[in-house]
């Protein structure tokens, strides 16, 4: 078996609270737990650590800092509801 990718997750402060953050990363964590490691990572120092920054932004103020060095995902409003779909996609990617 390949190597597992890692990908640091960063959520926004929630100040949408029907915006179910937590889910989303427990949906991603457990969908692809067999080729990738979660991990909540605020430090954008340590990006270089991960194959992969996903932010989890609940609306259009998108607070969720992005990675300088690293591919971001966005899930936000407007693709929550397909989260595994459209992380699968990116990861895809960078197979």
């Amino acid at each position: 078996m390949a190597d597992k990718k890692n990908a640091a997750v960063r959520t926004c402060g929630g100040c949408f609270c029907k915006f179910d953050r937590r889910g989303i990363f427990n949906e991603l964590s457990n969908k692809f737990r067999d080729s990738w490691n979660f991990k909540f990572s605020y430090d954008l120092t340590k990006d270089e650590e991960y194959d992969l920054v996903v932010l989890i932004n609940g609306c259009d103020s998108e607070c969720a800092e992005p990675s300088e060095s690293r591919d971001n995902l966005i899930i936000d409003h407007t693709n929550w509801e397909r989260a595994s779909e459209v992380f699968a996609e990116k990861a895809e990617l960078l197979q």
